[in-house]
């Protein structure tokens, strides 16, 4: 099964995104990935429990521009602050440990130095208007991210884990 531990923008910057023309959300919505991996559901529970042993401060990011991703993702590049990296690599410390072995061909293609903080907030192939800079140098406080898993289909919450600080 798919999961997907992720953070998602405040209601101020979803507004704004939620407002731009010719805007085709994903189908996880508005979310910046931390994690994603394929794991036996038989491990949901361990890995909850470990998962909320990482502490983690608030961090903030700012959107730095309109980029590619993938196949057909137009994303918003984050600033990569120290406390989301540490969240980073300790949210993939712990999956490392119960996702299966697909796993470390994805942590070599996307995580650790190779991770490039994003927000996918439409489709490359829309119409969206990558001239605007309304959505560009924006700050976010994040305080919490999400663990969700791929059934049937779509996407749904498993768990909620906040910040210490």
């Amino acid at each position: 099964m798919k999961y997907l531990a992720y953070f998602q923008p405040n209601k101020e910057l979803s507004d704004l995104i939620s407002r731009q023309n010719h805007l085709v959300l994903p189908g996880s919505g508005l979310h910046s990935t931390l994690c994603f991996f394929y794991m036996e559901p038989g491990h949901e529970n361990k890995l909850v429990m470990d998962l909320s042993q990482i502490n983690f401060n608030p961090f903030e990011f700012e959107t730095l521009g309109f980029d590619d991703f993938d196949k057909d993702s137009l994303v918003l590049k984050l600033s990569r602050s120290d406390e989301l990296l540490q969240l980073h690599s300790g949210i993939v410390s712990v999956v490392k440990n119960y996702a299966d072995s697909e796993f470390d061909a994805i942590a070599k293609q996307y995580f650790g130095d190779n991770y490039n903080p994003h927000l996918t907030i439409s489709k490359s192939s829309s119409q969206f208007d990558r001239t605007s800079k309304e959505l560009i140098g924006r700050k976010n406080r994040i305080a919490k991210y999400t663990l969700a898993k791929k059934v049937d289909g779509n996407w749904k919450e498993m768990q909620d884990f906040y910040s210490s600080g």
